[in-house]
């Protein structure tokens, strides 16, 4: 007689499982409605800087497309910025210099004039719409070239007030390159 009621308890149980299962909200995008291209969630390149940007579309192509690009140099400012300031602190860290603090300014201060001359070499290389639920949006795909990052780390280098060592500055490159495909 237990035998029946564990038996008949385990059908019940696997029962409201299976039925809890197919009743689960839909989670998918695509079910959703959610049409988004995988370069704007996931945007890769195999050199370089690269980011995305998605607006809401208006009526006027030209218009969102600006808008969507700025957004993404926006963001290809930050992952500048962000590489900049690790490169300084690297910097920092490989030069023996007493008076660090003027170093660090001095690099600094010559880096936004850089970054700027960096930006303005970027490309739109993608522009497609996404569909977000009832939204529909622009999206861009902006990117700045590995060679143009490059002249930046060397522009950078090249201000510093402290030489470093051929070795140093290979491995200050090599982590600056290393940091740019990390998003």
């Amino acid at each position: 007689m237990f035998k029946v009621k564990a038996y008949i308890l385990s059908i019940t149980v696997c029962s409201v499982l299976i039925s809890g299962c197919s009743s689960t909200p839909k989670s998918n995008a695509s079910d959703m409605g959610i049409k988004i291209p995988s370069w704007v969630l996931n945007p890769t390149a195999e050199s370089g800087l690269i980011a995305s940007s998605c607006v809401v579309a208006s009526n006027s192509f030209a218009m969102d497309k600006a808008e969507a690009t700025m957004h993404a140099r926006t963001e290809l400012v930050n992952q500048l910025d962000s590489r900049i300031a690790s490169l300084q602190e690297q910097y920092s860290e490989k030069t023996t210099n007493p008076d660090e603090s003027v170093s660090q300014s001095k690099l600094l201060n010559t880096t936004t004039q850089f970054t700027e001359q960096a930006l303005r070499s970027s490309k739109v290389i993608k522009v497609d719409y996404a569909q977000m639920g009832e939204q529909k949006n622009l999206c861009a795909l902006v990117t700045v070239t590995e060679e143009a990052a490059q002249s930046l780390f060397k522009q950078v280098i090249k201000k510093a007030p402290v030489k470093l060592s051929p070795e140093n500055e290979t491995l200050l490159y090599l982590n600056f390159i290393k940091a740019e495909n990390a998003q």
